[in-house]
C-alpha cells in the first residue's frame, strides 16, 4: 500500500473512512513455503486516499501535549491495524506498523552518545550552567527540553564512539562537574533542506514516501483511541521533527478533552470525592493551559504531559465524576483585567501559601498572593452528659462497657445482670442465665460460654493443635485451668475481642466485662463497629464519608461520645467536630450506640488529608552534594544555612558551604538543590551512624506553595464551599468568567 503517492485513486471523503477500512483490513494468509524457500514478500495493498480529517475540536481549542522527545524513529499501530496518516492537505489510510522518522536518517543509523552535564525543571539554571561550561570548554552545549522527563538537560554531543563520549565525562568530572553518557542517544542528522523540515513513513507494505512536518495519525472511526507506549488518548497522535532535527510525539486534542485527562491526574476523583474541588481544579487547569498555551512552541506543542507542566493521563485516566466537573464548568477561567490568570496550584501548602515572587522570577501578581490554607469550621454535637466518676481514660474494652452501661436505662438495680441481658439482646440470642458473682477469669471466661450459647462451637473449632499452641503462651493462661482455660482459648481463637482481652492473671472491671459482653455480640454480628469521615451535621444526622459512601448517623442526646488519642478514649458530652475528622461509631441496625472522635496529629487547616502536612528528610552530606551538583562543586556539603525566610516560614535564600566552593540558592532553585518536597523547612546538621556528617530536613507541604491548594480545596468542598469560592480563596480578587474575549498574557513564569 502507498502512504504518499498520489496516484489515480479517487480522495475519499473521511465519511466513507469506515467502509474503506473494511476493504483494507482482511489480508489473505500467504501460502505456506518450505522451510529452505525464499521469505515470502509483502503482499500487496491498494492505496486508499481520503480527504484530511477535520480534528474534532468541540471547544474551537485543539490543544497539543507533548508525549515523547528526540526520538530517532517512532513507530505506531500493530500489524494489520488500519490508520488515517496525514499531513497539510494529503491524507491516506495506512496499516501498522508504520514507522515515522525525520527526512535524511536512513533506517538502521548507528546510535551515537550524549554526555549529560545536568537537569533542571527551570530553563534559567539551565542556560547558565550551559553558558559557565561553555566558557570553560570552548564548546555550547545543546539545552533541550524533554516532555516525558519534564526536564531542562544540558547536553553535549553527539559522540559517535562511547570511548570519545566516556573521555569528555572524564574532562567534565576533572574540572568538578558532574556527567554522564547517555547511552544510545539518537545522532542528530543533518540539517534538512530549505523548506519545512520533512518526516518520512513508511510501512510493512509501503514503499517510504516524506510528506511535511508536522505528520498527524488518526484513529480510523470515532470510537477509537490513539494510544502511545500502552495509553490510550483522545484527539491524534502528532510526530513533528524538533529543532535538534529529531521527532517529538505529540497528542493533539480538544482542550475540553484534554482536561477529561488532566483533572483525574492532578486530582484523583476515587480520593478526592468532592465534586466541587474537582470543579475548582477544572477551572483552574483550563485557565493554565490556556495562560501557558505555546510555552513550548519551538518543541512542537503547548505542554508537557507532567508535573512540570501540568499532569496529564489521557483517556485511560478519565473517570466519571472528574469528567462531570470538566462539563459542569465548560469553558469557564480564571481572569484578571481581561487576561488568562497563571492559575498555579499545588498538592499541599504547608497550611499558608505563598506570594508567588517570593517563589518564581518577576515581580507581584495580585492575585497570587500569600493565603491561609483555611481553618475548618466546627461543629458541636451534644451527646450523653458524662458522670462525675466517668471522665477518666478508659481501655478500648473497658469503652466498649461503658458505652454498653451507657445504653441502659438510668436507673438500673443489677447494672451488670442488666448488661447480660442487654448484650443477649444485641447478639439475638435468648436471655437467660446469670452473670458470675465474681470477675475472676476462671469465672467469666466459661459464662460468656454458657450464657451466649456458644458450648457446641467451642467444642468443634477449637482443635486440638490449637490448644497446643495456646499452650505455648504461658503469660496468657497462666492460672487458668479446663474449663476456663479451653474457654479463653476459644475467645483468644476466634477473636471475640480481638486484641482487648485482658490479661488472665487478675480480676475483671466491670467495665471490661461489660466489654467482652459487646464484644460477643459484635463477634456474633449483632452489633457493628463502622468508620468514616466526618462531612457536615443535618438536624439530628452526622453526615459521614464511609468507605462504602456517605452514611448518615441518627445522634441523640443519649449516645455516648469520646475522644479517643493513643489506645486510650475520653468520654466527652459534646464534640467539636471538623470535616474531615475521623469518626467510630457502634451500632445496632439503625441505633447508635457509641461515637467517638481519632484524635490525630493533622491539625486544623483544610489540608489535613493530605499526606504531607509535615515530612522528615535525613541526607547524607555527600549525598547533598551529588543532588547540588550542576549548581555548585563539591563531593560534600560542610554548611546548610537558611539566610531569608517569607512571614509563611518558607526558605527562599540559603547559602550552602562544600569542601570546595560555596554558593547561594534563591527562590524555587533553592528547593531544586536540595531536593525537598517543599522550602517550608527547617535544617539541621546531625552526625550519622557512622560518623559522618548528615543534614536533617523537617517541614511541611509538596510543592511550590504557590496558588489553589488541592487538599485544601477538597477540605473546603468537604465544609461545603461551592468552587467558585474555593478559587476566589486562592487567588485574591479574581474573576470567574467564560474564555471567549479573555486574552493571552506575556509568558508567565515556569513553575
Amino acid at each position: 500500500m502507498s502512504v504518499g503517492r498520489h496516484r489515480a485513486a479517487a480522495r475519499l471523503p473521511l465519511a466513507v473512512l469506515l467502509l474503506a477500512t473494511a476493504c483494507v483490513t482482511p489480508q489473505p494468509k500467504p501460502q505456506a513455503l518450505p522451510a529452505s524457500g525464499p521469505e515470502a514478500p509483502p503482499l500487496p495493498i491498494p492505496s486508499v486516499t481520503v480527504a484530511p480529517p477535520a480534528p474534532s475540536s468541540p471547544s474551537g481549542v485543539l490543544y497539543r501535549v507533548g508525549l515523547k522527545s528526540d526520538l530517532l524513529e517512532f513507530s505506531y499501530g500493530s500489524a494489520g491495524t488500519v490508520w488515517v496518516v496525514a499531513s497539510g492537505d494529503r491524507a491516506e489510510l495506512v496499516q501498522g506498523p508504520i514507522v515515522l522518522r525525520p527526512s535524511g536518517v536512513p533506517a538502521g543509523a548507528p546510535a551515537a552518545f550524549d554526555v549529560q552535564a545536568g537537569a533542571f525543571s527551570q530553563e534559567e539554571p539551565a542556560r547558565r550552567l550551559a553558558d559557565r561550561l561553555a566558557a570553560a570548554y570552548g564548546t555550547a552545549p545543546a539545552v533541550a527540553f524533554s516532555a516525558d522527563r519534564g526536564v531542562y538537560r544540558v547536553l553535549f554531543g553527539p559522540f559517535s564512539a562511547r570511548a570519545d563520549a566516556d573521555a569528555f565525562v572524564a574532562k567534565l568530572k576533572g574540572g568538578g562537574q558532574d556527567g554522564f553518557v547517555v547511552p544510545g542517544a539518537p545522532p542528530v542528522p543533518a540539517a534538512p533542506a530549505a523548506g519545512a523540515p520533512r518526516i518520512a513513513i513508511a510501512s510493512a507494505s509501503a514503499a517510504p514516501i516524506e510528506w511535511p512536518s508536522p505528520v498527524d495519525v488518526f484513529p480510523p472511526a470515532p470510537d477509537v483511541r490513539v494510544s502511545v507506549d500502552g495509553v490510550a488518548y483522545r484527539g491524534s497522535v502528532r510526530v513533528v521533527v524538533n529543532p535538534r532535527g529529531l521527532v517529538n510525539v505529540v497528542n493533539r486534542v480538544d482542550l475540553e478533552e484534554y482536561l477529561y485527562g488532566v483533572v483525574p491526574a492532578e486530582m484523583g476523583p476515587k480520593r478526592f470525592d468532592a465534586i466541587e474541588a474537582l470543579k475548582a481544579q477544572a477551572v483552574a487547569a483550563r485557565t493554565y493551559a490556556m495562560a501557558h498555551r505555546g510555552q513550548f512552541d519551538a518543541e512542537g506543542y503547548d505542554l508537557c504531559p507532567g508535573p512540570k507542566c501540568q499532569a496529564y493521563g489521557g483517556a485511560a485516566l478519565e473517570d466519571p465524576l472528574s469528567t462531570a466537573a470538566v462539563d459542569g464548568t465548560r469553558g469557564l477561567v480564571l481572569a484578571w483585567q481581561g487576561q488568562f490568570a497563571d492559575a498555579l496550584f499545588v498538592s499541599t501548602c504547608g497550611g499558608v501559601t505563598e506570594n508567588v515572587e517570593n517563589v518564581f522570577s518577576g515581580g507581584p501578581v495580585p492575585y497570587l498572593v500569600s493565603v491561609p490554607c483555611g481553618e475548618l469550621p466546627t461543629v458541636d454535637v451534644a451527646g450523653a452528659a458524662v458522670p462525675r466518676d466517668g471522665a477518666e481514660p478508659r481501655s478500648a474494652l473497658a469503652w466498649r462497657g461503658y458505652a454498653l452501661r451507657r445504653s441502659l436505662p438510668k436507673k438500673t438495680a443489677a447494672p451488670r445482670a442488666a448488661s447480660l441481658q442487654a448484650a443477649q439482646r444485641l447478639a439475638g440470642v435468648p436471655v437467660r442465665g446469670a452473670p458470675p458473682a465474681k470477675l475472676t477469669p476462671s469465672a467469666v471466661y466459661p459464662s460468656l460460654i454458657e450464657d451466649f450459647g456458644l458450648s457446641e462451637a467451642k467444642a468443634l473449632h477449637l482443635t486440638p493443635s490449637d490448644e497446643r499452641y495456646y499452650a505455648e503462651r504461658p503469660s496468657a493462661v497462666r492460672g487458668l485451668a479446663d474449663p476456663a482455660r479451653s474457654a479463653y482459648e476459644f475467645l483468644v481463637r476466634f477473636r471475640f475481642a480481638g486484641d482487648l482481652l485482658p490479661p488472665s492473671d487478675r480480676e475483671l472491671t466491670e467495665e471490661e466485662y461489660g466489654g467482652l459482653l459487646l464484644s460477643v455480640a459484635m463477634r456474633l454480628l449483632g452489633a457493628t463497629e463502622g468508620s468514616g469521615k466526618f462531612v457536615s451535621r443535618e438536624g439530628s444526622n452526622l453526615w459521614v464519608k464511609a468507605p462504602d459512601g456517605r452514611q448518615g448517623l441518627p445522634v441523640d442526646p443519649d449516645v455516648p461520645f469520646a475522644r479517643r488519642a493513643g489506645s486510650s478514649y475520653w468520654p466527652a458530652g459534646t464534640l467539636t467536630l471538623r470535616p474531615g475528622d475521623r469518626l467510630r461509631w457502634l451500632r445496632s441496625g439503625p441505633r447508635l450506640l457509641a461515637l467517638w472522635v481519632e484524635m490525630e496529629a493533622d491539625g486544623p487547616e483544610a489540608e489535613r488529608d493530605s499526606a504531607w502536612t509535615e515530612w522528615v528528610r535525613r541526607v547524607p552530606a555527600r549525598e547533598l552534594a551529588r543532588r547540588m551538583a550542576g549548581r555548585v562543586a563539591g563531593t560534600e556539603v560542610r554548611e546548610v544555612t537558611v539566610t531569608r525566610r517569607t512571614p509563611s516560614g518558607r526558605a527562599v535564600e540559603m547559602r550552602v558551604r562544600t569542601d570546595q566552593a560555596e554558593a547561594i540558592f534563591k527562590r524555587f532553585e533553592l528547593r531544586q538543590a536540595v531536593e525537598m518536597p517543599e522550602m517550608l523547612f527547617t535544617v539541621s546538621k546531625v552526625e550519622g551512624a557512622d560518623g559522618q556528617a548528615e543534614f536533617v530536613f523537617m517541614g511541611r507541604g509538596w510543592g511550590h506553595g504557590v496558588g489553589m491548594c488541592q487538599n485544601g480545596a477538597f477540605g473546603m468542598a468537604l465544609a461545603g464551599e461551592t468552587y467558585d469560592r474555593i478559587l476566589r480563596h486562592y487567588y485574591t480578587g479574581i474573576d470567574i468568567v467564560p474564555s471567549a474575549g479573555v486574552t493571552a498574557p506575556a509568558r508567565p513564569s515556569e513553575r
